[in-house]
Order: structure tokens, then sequence, then C-alpha cells
């Protein structure tokens, strides 16, 4: 069981930097990936640069933010339907399934999405 606090402070930076250099990959502008994520440029950098995010993802996650970002690139995802898929991935990111054992308020919120 992995608390909260693990998922903010390491999954979800990570998650989101590999979102971020998907969408680089694309070509979209970092100020876009910025605001698509809602975040700042300032954040965009570090994750780049691999100040913020760093903690390594299996492969099975890494694909699951690259397929999110192609979504999001495509114009496909913005707002609450965004964040729902973020936390589907960090999910995965976790290795556990989503709602079970887990104490999370925040993922538990998105089972019945699932």
């Amino acid at each position: 069981m992995m608390p909260c606090s693990e998922v903010h402070w390491k999954i979800l930076p990570s998650v989101s930097r590999e979102i971020a250099l998907c969408l680089e990959k694309a070509k979209m502008p970092r100020g876009k990936i910025a605001a698509a994520l809602g975040t700042t440029p300032a954040a965009i950098s570090q994750y780049m640069s691999g100040k913020r995010g760093g903690m390594k993802l299996k492969k099975e996650a890494k694909d699951a933010c690259c397929r999110l970002a192609k979504r999001i690139d495509e114009g496909e995802l913005k707002g609450t339907e965004l964040n729902a898929e973020i936390a589907r991935v960090v999910v995965i990111a976790k290795g556990s399934k989503l709602g079970e054992n887990d104490p999370c308020a925040i993922c538990m919120s998105y089972t019945e999405e699932l």
C-alpha cells in the first residue's frame, strides 16, 4: 500500500514528466504543454532537465503516458477528463488496481469511472 504523499511527491511528477516528454517529441511548444498539464513553463523545464519527476517508470506506465500525450495533442482531453486519465496512468505506475486496498480518497473517487 502506498500513501497518498508518495503518489503526490514521486509518482505524479514522474507521470507528468513522461507526458511532457512525449508531448515535446510531438513538437508541442513548452508553453502549450504547461497549459495542457495545468502547470507552469518553469515546471516543464524542470521535467525536461530531470530536476522534477525523476522516479523511473515501468514500460507499461511510460507507454500509457505516451498514449495519453497523443490524445492531449489531438485535443481530445481537457480539464476533469484529463485528470481522470492521469489518475488511471498513476494507477498503472503504482502497479495496483484502483481502489483495491488503497486508502487514497482521491484515487477512490475515480473507481466508478473505470
